[in-house]
């Protein structure tokens, strides 16, 4: 039988996966004009290069007239992902020309090849619509998780629209994908969120098997003066340190001393039937700072838990 392929079609001109993504842009293609997909599109021109980088940059003032360093954070962390994801998307562009599918279908003209392109026409592959749109949603699900679900989704949206607009191909939108989710990846490494810090601190505090130490004071003014010390010269955490009488009474410690000693040796004052146990919280890797502090200052029976 006699080749029934007409001699202009585009797929004719392609091979394996090729050929199949020009095939589905071209049926895609005859949905441009319907008022769902046209809308579809004008809204996804948020995700253009000014658009975009307008948001970003509003976000990031948003936060700072606000008083809110995190948003401030954010906002600057989308623009890094954003800023980043075009770049590459530009160099890309410059160096494989790919005739977009509306010219494509239009004028049943189709090529995919190295070379710099000669217009807007031919810089199919990738789609930068979606590289700065999943590149900034990724940012944001990250830093505000309870934002992920709808910017996502705007962003899925932003993506797939841009095949039956005559846009992209299906191959051009997931190649716009796979560099957005890389651009947010490497700003996730270089300029973490301030959440990130704060899981980092966690999951730091949680590997390093947190660890209890403590030590018995002979007085109170010698259990405070350690806590300073700790606190002041070590940087620990003063919530993560405790003190509280040996014993199940109240107690002073077990010598009188500063104020104590000036009111006939505590006889007047608080009882003094025991020491003053001063206990911290804090990483293994930190344990020796802690008892070197506590033997510094006078403190008996060290132990570890």
């Amino acid at each position: 039988m006699p080749d029934q392929t007409e001699p202009d079609d585009p797929a004719a001109k392609t091979e394996g996966l090729e050929k199949i993504d020009v095939e589905a842009a071209k049926a895609a293609a005859q949905h441009r004009h319907h008022p769902m997909v046209r809308t579809l599109g004008t809204v996804s021109e948020l995700a253009d290069q000014m658009q975009l980088t307008t948001v970003c940059g509003a976000v990031i003032a948003g936060g700072i007239l606000g008083g809110r360093a995190d948003i401030a954070r954010t906002g600057l962390r989308m623009m890094a992902a954003h800023v980043l994801a075009n770049v590459v998307k530009r160099r890309i562009k410059n160096r494989l020309r790919r005739t977009r599918p509306e010219k494509m279908v239009d004028e049943q003209d189709y090529h995919f090849e190295p070379g710099e392109a000669e217009g807007g026409h031919e810089t199919s592959f990738p789609s930068g619509h979606t590289a700065g749109a999943v590149a900034v949603a990724r940012i944001v699900a990250r830093d505000m998780p309870a934002l992920s679900l709808p910017v996502t989704a705007f962003a899925a949206m932003i993506a797939t629209v841009q095949v039956p607009r005559a846009k992209h191909y299906p191959i051009d939108v997931a190649a716009g994908a796979a560099l957005g989710l890389a651009a947010a990846w490497a700003v996730d490494r270089l300029l973490p969120g301030t959440r990130h810090h704060s899981q980092a601190k966690e999951n730091r505090m949680s590997d390093d098997a947190t660890k209890s130490v403590s030590a018995l004071f002979e007085t109170r003014e010698a259990a405070d003066y350690a806590i300073e010390h700790l606190v002041q010269q070590h940087g620990l955490n003063r919530a993560d340190i405790f003190a509280e009488p040996e014993g199940p009474g109240n107690t002073a410690g077990n010598r009188p001393s500063g104020g104590d000693a000036n009111k006939g040796d505590g006889a007047e004052g608080a009882a003094l039937r025991g020491g003053i146990k001063v206990s911290v919280d804090v990483a293994s890797d930190r344990v020796e700072t802690v008892e070197g502090t506590f033997r510094e200052m006078g403190g008996q029976d060290i132990a570890r838990r």
